[in-house]
């Protein structure tokens, strides 16, 4: 894995995990897209980090040309998933990627932090 972060790109989930628990590309704005209708998180999945979207003159949302070509849908807001990232790592500095992911599903569900303690 390149210790480089950049958008508009695919990462492996746990791949990406690791760079946002290293705190790489904090300063990148930017989207994290999955395939449509995926309802959980999987290992091994494979995520788009992506321009955010646009907003056309009746304020409905419009979606990268790239996202929409290649067939994904808004998965995580950027400062959503560094922050259950961050939190889960300051919980349990040694969570498993398997734990995150967990957690990250946790926290689209119901829009609260799972407790890793």
């Amino acid at each position: 894995m390149s210790s480089d972060f950049a958008t508009n790109r695919f990462y492996k989930i746990e791949d990406l995990i690791e760079l946002v628990k290293e705190k790489k590309g904090r300063d990148a704005i930017y989207m994290i897209y999955v395939p449509v209708d995926t309802d959980d998180l999987q290992s091994g999945m494979d995520v788009y980090v992506g321009d955010v979207p646009s907003f056309d003159d009746d304020d409905n949302e419009v979606f990268p040309e790239s996202v929409i070509a290649l067939g994904l849908e808004r998965g995580y807001m950027q400062e959503h998933f560094e922050d259950v990232v961050d939190v889960a790592y300051k919980q349990k500095p040694t969570a498993s990627t398997e734990e995150v992911i967990r957690c990250l599903n946790h926290y689209a569900q119901h829009d609260s932090f799972l407790d890793l303690h």
